[in-house]
């Protein structure tokens, strides 16, 4: 008779890095958190951002937990130029889930205690951090003057109620390219109901362009950041 395996999970201390842009926390009077979509790193979701960011803004980019190489091993080595990451995937999905939210926390809680200026926050997700800006801001811990949700899929396994609560006083945008083979109309308009169930002033914008960040959007909505 085979031997049954057994799986365990315990938790362990791990080194998160996340990337900023534009003004010092302690001098910024706005601050933008940044989740990077699958397969990027947070120096990676920032490019865009650079010579848009106001000069009383300050943009975070927490970078997800798990890092990998983007490419299939090579006998040459020629794999190991690309990493990137991933906030998480469905093996050990809630102990992910978990890690993610609390060290989306860590970072803001470490921001802020420096940003005493502050006077309005923002959320922006791109691609995959949809999904786990939408779980962080389900649990209760941060409620921003501004979440922009962009071209990414909105989790559902979230405490609803509780989210709009969060979001009765957040101006939420959901953004998209024209051309986003990831996006199609339908799952837009999708999305689209689903803000406007938790916040109904929820808006949708689209630009010309495919699946990326687009920089003269990005400073019409870095520019619009006001505290409520």
């Amino acid at each position: 008779m085979a031997d049954t395996i057994r799986l365990y999970s315990r938790d362990t201390v791990k080194t998160g890095r996340y990337a900023m842009i534009g003004a010092e926390p302690v001098t910024a009077q706005r601050v933008w958190f940044v989740l990077h979509g699958y397969g990027q790193l947070a120096p990676d979701i920032l490019r865009p951002f650079d010579g848009v960011v106001p000069a009383d803004t300050c943009v975070v980019a927490p970078e997800g937990l798990s890092r990998f190489y983007r490419d299939m091993p090579r006998p040459d080595g020629s794999h190991l130029q690309r990493v990137g990451a991933t906030w998480m995937t469905r093996e050990a999905r809630e102990d992910d889930i978990t890690d993610a939210v609390r060290w989306l926390q860590d970072v803001h809680d470490a921001v802020m205690a420096e940003a005493q200026q502050v006077t309005a926050t923002g959320v922006l997700a791109f691609s995959q951090g949809v999904a786990t800006a939408t779980r962080w801001l389900a649990a209760g811990h941060v409620q921003p003057q501004q979440w922009v949700v962009w071209a990414g899929g909105l989790a559902t396994d979230i405490d609803h109620e509780r989210l709009r609560k969060q979001l009765a006083h957040t101006q939420v945008t959901l953004v998209a390219g024209n051309a986003d083979p990831f996006v199609s109309e339908e799952a837009l308009q999708l999305s689209l109901d689903r803000l406007r169930s938790w916040q109904p002033t929820a808006v949708a914008q689209c630009f010309v362009g495919e699946h990326r960040l687009d920089g003269s959007v990005l400073a019409t909505l870095l520019a619009g950041l006001r505290a409520s």
